[in-house]
């Protein structure tokens, strides 16, 4: 490879399907799982798919479609309980190897998740508030790096736009039937049963 180390890769596999170079004990690498609570990552996945595939007519997805695929586990990377339960596995029998996240954490006390991650990765907290400037939703939306879709070869047909929405915690509310939020719970508790795991409504 051409490129020093360290490096930062971003991936959406999940756990199973990382290299085994990656997972393998006596690989330096160190993973970052960063979850979120069931029924908003519908609602942002479904903002998402629109995003991409706008048309003149309206949502080409619908939101019963979305939660059907996604209650299904017919989505990209696999069904989302699969995957967020294999790295909470693995965060809690090697520590030093995988971290856990939640998005709803972060965006409650960014300061304390960030030092999380900062003593994970073995580094102190001197950077702490300049990662969190760095890293604010508002500032990412303004790059000019973030506004311009040059670049975008080799992914065409998504535009940098549509990763940047709102970065806000219990949005689900404002789309979800009291009917889709009820299914969406269950299947959570069901899925979530035994493994110690507990994705906060907020």
């Amino acid at each position: 490879t051409t490129t020093t180390s360290p490096r930062l890769l971003h991936t959406h596999l999940p756990y199973s399907c990382l290299p085994e170079a990656v997972r393998s004990s006596g690989s330096s690498c160190k993973l970052v799982h960063v979850a979120r609570n069931p029924k908003d990552t519908v609602v942002s996945m479904w903002h998402f798919y629109n995003k991409i595939f706008e048309s003149e007519t309206g949502p080409d997805v619908t939101m019963e479609r979305a939660v059907e695929g996604f209650c299904g586990g017919v989505i990209p990377y696999g069904p989302f309980y699969k995957h967020v339960v294999e790295y909470w596995e693995e965060s809690r029998r090697r520590p030093e190897k995988v971290l856990f996240l939640e998005y709803e954490e972060l965006c409650r006390e960014p300061k304390e998740q960030v030092r999380r991650l900062a003593s994970f990765l073995n580094n102190g907290d001197a950077e702490v508030e300049k990662v969190l400037w760095r890293s604010s939703l508002n500032r990412l939306k303004e790059l000019e790096v973030n506004k311009s879709d040059e670049g975008l070869e080799l992914a065409p047909i998504i535009p940098k736009s549509s990763f940047f929405r709102k970065g806000t915690v219990g949005g689900w509310k404002n789309y979800l039937t009291p009917q889709m939020a009820h299914r969406i719970d269950l299947l959570t508790e069901q899925k979530l049963q035994g493994t110690g795991l507990s994705l906060d409504d907020f």
